[in-house]
């Protein structure tokens, strides 16, 4: 079929310069390019740019990607590329276009049963130097003229995200052009993703492939159950290394829609050895005709293996303030914020901890380069600059960057030492004297000022609780958010200046354990014989235990005691076993009930994932609370003050066996160490808790400002109802989080009513970026491809948290909503905690995270309960299933999933295979 403006794939394949990308994208281009060559490709048809710049001519000045992209980074960016999205949703197709796309689904139509999937292709896009990967629109399962019409019109759009303005600025791209590819989706059996070449630590490899598989279109489950199989093959086909995953859910098209259906035989490997030849050649083909990696996308139907889009992996954007150098971690920023951040907690949490760690920095006598950035934006997820953080760390010559990165629990400590190596120390050494006096002073007075802050603090939070902001005018709300900010700010500031103390007091506590002689020995504090850093780490937490009073831990103790109350209340028993109570009204009135009451007043700040602004606090939803009570009033749970008490008397323990071997100064100075190191990880967790109550109180005023925004801009409220009537997981998150803190001001004070297309942008955004998996905790330059589950079979290393070795059954919670699913005595496994998960350890044998580091917040509390824990350990929540019976050595930082496991509901996971040599079967065996 062709026509003005479509065309055929088949047809540019014959025409001379037929895939020329200035023309019709660079998607659509390398199709054509892929069917000139034989490959299986999907019946197509391109919409050249031509389309989109007529469509541009009818929209408003400065719509057009050149101006945007002009606008990029400035004050007003974000609102332009906002407004230009909008009018290009709405905006009337070229005359003749919409009757064509009409002629082509009455065509096409009756043999396209999963209907039509309707990409992007950008003239810049799938370039040797500009990739665009996941930044623009795709929209699958379209059926029907209309939808056509609406989903090239989205594909357009997608140009104008601010994401992808951004990406296009820093890769130097002035202008940028848009063309559509409309495909017939294939029934697929089965989806996925090839990499042509498998990544290794020194770089990719020549002879291997990694294919990501799963059943039905291959889109991953948005609520993270399911993981795709990952398949390394060899050049020939054969397999070299499978992870078959369990297969809970399928993508499939059923009645013209996109719908989740239950898999038959959730064990079954997606792909067939068949298929995996195919795709095999496929590899080999392609890069004999371009060599370098590539990406390809395919899909499997009953009959054969198809070419979807391939793409080579070349143009990557680096995150902001880095390089093809730069170590990125989100090991340690990741627990206080895992996942996606709404917009609004960027604008509040980046500037709060870029401005943190630079006053930190600034107090140890460190030079910060003006233009550095330490935070840095992936895929919506907070990551740590590592390199440049260490950059500034190394000018302390007592601060050792493997050692600080194995604190926060990460790897690629041997990276950046090498990296930081030239860093010079002149300047540090100069400024000493004045920072050594100013430190000493600081350490001396941080007790009475904590207690100063406090004080000020809480007449300030009482002063604002006072304030009925409904009166507020919109100009009063306005200076309140700067108040609170302010506040927040200055929490920060003492809260790291406890964190920084914690640190020091740790590493100096570890240095002189470390010189402690053996176990045996005789002597003096300072003898030739030292115990290695594992050891001393272990001793240093075991020593710290038993802090009295740690803020942290008190909502747990807290829950536990109303469960104890509960159990002798029968009707308050009930009311709380029952799963359909979500509040406190179904309660009856008696001890309970008032404990739970007092609960919420005292710790109704908190939430799990609390440093997210968007997520309620348990004071406005008590059903997380309800939750963590339902399970521990099933089943036995430590009691807490015998675990207290048990902690405290270990730490008294180790103490003792420590004392013969050291001599009166080093026993006085061990002392003093440990006491510091309680006192400053007391007066850390105190102010964390600060840094939580002023949280709350910004939410607080910015769901007033969402009030008085719907208000403003009407269209916002009609949004927000459309998402509620759609059932959209966004639709319970109002629109001031979409927005920057500066935004709503300026909303505020100037009575802006041109916010819901910046809003629909930022929502689309955030969208895109949750369906994305999270990148690898660690990576260097741009986060990989594909990232890899570990491939240590049964056996899992992390960092060890809190001592002690359990056995139990394996419980894995993807997500907080499934709390109520762990059982008392089982070992928790979750990617990342927070303090709102900690009642659920006084119910667990044992927890392991895959974020974290000995030093934080849950680990801390972890050894206030004596719970053994392990934490960054990478994969665990992929390898480990529930139901699997694994040891946990909190000791060593190992995790064994056992041999003799037995799981309740969901088989053990088949053994990684080593050998090419079996064929697929041996995967299975």
């Amino acid at each position: 079929m062709s026509s003005p403006w479509l065309t055929s794939l088949e047809t540019l394949a014959r025409k001379r310069g037929g895939d020329d990308a200035r023309a019709i994208g660079g998607k659509a281009a390398r199709l054509v390019w892929l069917v000139k060559h034989g490959f299986p490709v999907p019946e197509a048809w391109i919409i050249g740019q031509q389309a989109f710049q007529a469509t541009l001519r009818e929209l408003s000045p400065g719509c057009d990607p050149r101006s945007l992209l002009r606008a990029a980074g400035g004050r007003s960016g974000s609102t332009r590329a906002a407004e230009a999205r909008q009018e290009l949703l709405n905006a009337p197709l070229p005359k003749g276009l919409e009757e064509e796309l009409d002629e082509l689904w009455q065509t096409v139509g009756p043999n396209a049963p999963w209907g039509l999937a309707v990409r992007s292709s950008a003239t810049c896009e799938d370039g040797a130097l500009v990739s665009m990967a996941g930044l623009a629109e795709t929209c699958l399962a379209v059926q029907g003229k209309e939808a056509l019409a609406h989903a090239v019109r989205e594909v357009w759009a997608s140009i104008a995200s601010g994401r992808a303005l951004a990406y296009l600025a820093a890769h130097g791209v002035r202008d940028v052009s848009m063309g559509v590819v409309v495909q017939r989706m294939v029934q697929a059996e089965a989806a996925g993703v090839m990499f042509t070449r498998a990544p290794e630590p020194g770089g990719l490899t020549k002879d291997q492939r990694i294919v990501n598989a799963a059943v039905g279109l291959g889109s991953p489950v948005v609520d993270g159950v399911s993981t795709p199989d990952m398949l390394r093959i060899d050049a020939h086909g054969r397999l070299i290394e499978a992870v078959i995953a369990r297969k809970l859910r399928a993508l499939v098209v059923v009645d013209g829609t996109m719908q989740e259906i239950t898999v038959q035989e959730p064990d079954r490997p997606a792909l067939g050895p068949a298929r995996v030849e195919e795709l095999a050649d496929v590899a080999s083909r392609l890069e004999k005709l371009d060599v370098g990696p590539w990406d390809v996308e395919f899909a499997c139907d009953a009959e054969r293996t198809w070419v979807v889009q391939a793409r080579p992996i070349t143009g990557h954007g680096f995150p902001e303030g880095g390089n093809e150098l730069t170590v990125w971690s989100n090991v340690n920023v990741g627990e206080a914020l895992p996942g996606v951040a709404t917009p609004l907690t960027w604008s509040v949490a980046g500037d709060f901890s870029e401005a943190g760690f630079r006053r930190a920095f600034a107090a140890l006598g460190c030079s910060v380069p003006r233009h550095a950035r330490l935070v840095g934006n992936v895929y919506g997820r907070f990551y740590l600059n590592l390199t440049q953080f260490m950059r500034i760390a190394a000018q302390v010559p007592w601060l050792d960057p493997r050692t600080l990165v194995e604190l926060a629990g990460g790897s690629g400590g041997e990276e950046v030492a090498h990296q930081v190596a030239d860093v010079s120390r002149r300047g540090f050494y100069a400024r000493f004297p004045l920072t050594a006096s100013r430190l000493l002073r600081e350490q001396l007075r941080l007790d009475a000022d904590v207690n100063a802050f406090e004080e000020a603090a809480t007449k300030a939070e009482k002063a604002h609780n006072a304030l009925d902001l409904a009166i507020l005018p919109d100009e009063g709300l306005a200076r309140t958010i700067r108040d609170v900010q302010g506040l927040l700010e200055r929490t920060g500031t003492v809260m790291l200046t406890c964190a920084s103390s914690a640190l020091g007091t740790h590493l100096a506590l570890k240095a002189v354990l470390s010189q402690v002689a053996q176990p045996g020995q005789s002597g003096r504090l300072f003898l030739p014989a030292t115990i290695g850093p594992l050891a001393a780490e272990r001793l240093a937490q075991a020593l710290t235990a038993g802090i009295r009073d740690l803020e942290s831990a008190r909502p747990a103790i807290g829950m536990m005691r109303i469960a104890e109350l509960a159990r002798r209340e029968p009707m308050a028993f009930a009311a709380i076993d029952r799963e359909s109570t979500v509040g406190l009204d179904a309660i009856p009135d008696g001890p309970t009930r008032r404990a739970l009451q007092n609960f919420l007043e005292l710790y109704g700040d908190r939430a799990v994932r609390e440093a997210e602004l968007s997520t309620p606090r348990w004071r406005e939803d008590v059903r997380p609370v309800l939750t963590m009570l339902r399970v521990a009033i099933r089943g036995q749970v430590r009691e807490v003050e015998s675990s207290l008490a048990r902690a405290r008397a270990h730490a008294d323990a180790e103490m003792i066996k420590l004392m013969p071997r050291l001599g009166i100064f080093e026993q006085t100075l061990l002392r003093h160490l440990v006491a510091r190191a309680q006192k400053a990880a007391r007066l850390r967790e105190r102010m964390r808790t600060w840094v939580t109550r002023v949280l709350g109180m910004l939410r607080e005023v910015f769901l007033d400002a969402d009030r008085r925004l719907l208000r403003l801009a009407p269209e916002l409220l009609q949004d927000q109802l459309a998402l509620q009537a759609s059932r959209s997981p966004l639709a319970g998150m109002h629109s001031v989080f979409f927005l920057t803190v500066d935004e709503i001001v300026r909303a505020l004070e100037m009575s802006r009513r041109d916010l819901a297309p910046l809003v629909r942008a930022r929502r689309a955004d955030f969208a895109r970026d949750q369906a994305r998996p999270d990148p690898p905790a660690t990576f260097i330059g741009a986060p990989p491809p594909v990232v890899l589950p570990p491939s240590g079979g049964d056996l899992l290393r992390g960092v060890p948290a809190s001592a002690g070795v359990v056995e139990g059954r394996a419980r894995v919670i993807i997500g907080a909503e499934r709390m109520g699913e762990l059982e008392p005595g089982e070992v928790l496994i979750v990617h990342t905690t927070d303090v709102g998960w900690t009642p659920l350890f006084l119910m667990a044998a044992g927890v392991v995270t895959e974020l974290g580091g000995p030093l934080s917040h849950a680990a801390v509390v972890a050894r206030e309960f004596g719970v053994p824990s392990v934490v960054s350990v990478v994969g665990a929540t992929r390898v480990i299933r529930t139901g699997d019976r694994v040891r946990v050595d909190g000791d060593r930082g190992v995790v064994e999933r056992l041999r003799d496991a037995t799981s309740l509901q969901s088989p053990a996971p088949p053994p990684i295979v080593r050998s090419s040599d079996e064929g697929w079967a041996g995967s299975r065996e």
